[in-house]
């Protein structure tokens, strides 16, 4: 697997990515980044890191225009896009759909939602899912055999994972601070799944998690 950080796309954020001793990372966006997509994707490609991944912003649905420019950056970054916001839900999807992304994309599974929801909202509809594992543990009790079903039997259609900690009620946690089985995680990761794993933590949280993963893979 490829772990990924996560920063927003300023040139100090994407210098400490770069030493907490990543070579990518998943650009988590503000409403002033996305002012001038040109001069946002100039800061990016000037940077020691890479852009492997988009989030959009955190806009609600019925607002195109967010969504629409998040997707211009990840296009003029040849990066994936991560459609999600904490306004917008899966039932959401058709409606986002048809904003007509350019860039290759897939939805994040909001919190809370099951395997059962996932297969009828996001993946019977056809699209990619983009897959966060503290928000799968917020929903399934059985979480690690709910992760490594999703990977075996979706896994051509899921490019990124997002890695934190989580308990019932809160997630984007920092590793340990939370209940999710990380180790048991990480195994189920390595063992069926080759994509990039963001660490979805706050970025002094990063360097950390990193090192855990890396001792638990050996």
């Amino acid at each position: 697997m490829n772990l990924v950080g996560k920063c927003p796309p300023s040139p100090d954020a994407l210098a400490g990515a770069a030493d907490r001793g990543f070579d990518s990372v998943e650009l988590y966006l503000r409403p002033s980044d996305l002012d001038s997509v040109e001069a946002t994707a100039e800061t990016v490609e000037r940077s020691p890191v890479t852009a492997l991944s988009v989030h959009t912003l955190h806009a609600r649905p019925d607002d195109p225009e967010p969504f629409q420019r998040s997707d211009a950056l990840a296009d003029r970054l040849d990066a994936y896009l991560v459609v999600h916001s904490q306004y917008a839900q899966n039932t959401h999807t058709p409606q986002l759909d048809a904003y007509g992304f350019t860039a290759p994309y897939g939805y994040e599974n909001n919190p809370g939602m099951s395997v059962h929801s996932l297969q009828n909202l996001v993946l019977g509809r056809g699209h990619d899912l983009v897959l966060d594992t503290a928000h799968l543990y917020m929903a399934e009790p059985a979480y690690l055999d709910a992760l490594s079903g999703l990977l075996r039997e979706y896994g051509d259609r899921i490019q990124v994972v997002h890695f934190a900690d989580s308990t019932s009620l809160e997630d984007g946690l920092a590793f340990g601070d939370g209940d999710v089985p990380l180790e048991g995680t990480a195994d189920v990761l390595d063992a069926h799944f080759d994509g990039a794993v963001v660490l979805e933590v706050m970025p002094d949280d990063q360097a950390d998690a990193r090192r855990r993963v890396l001792e638990w893979l050996g």
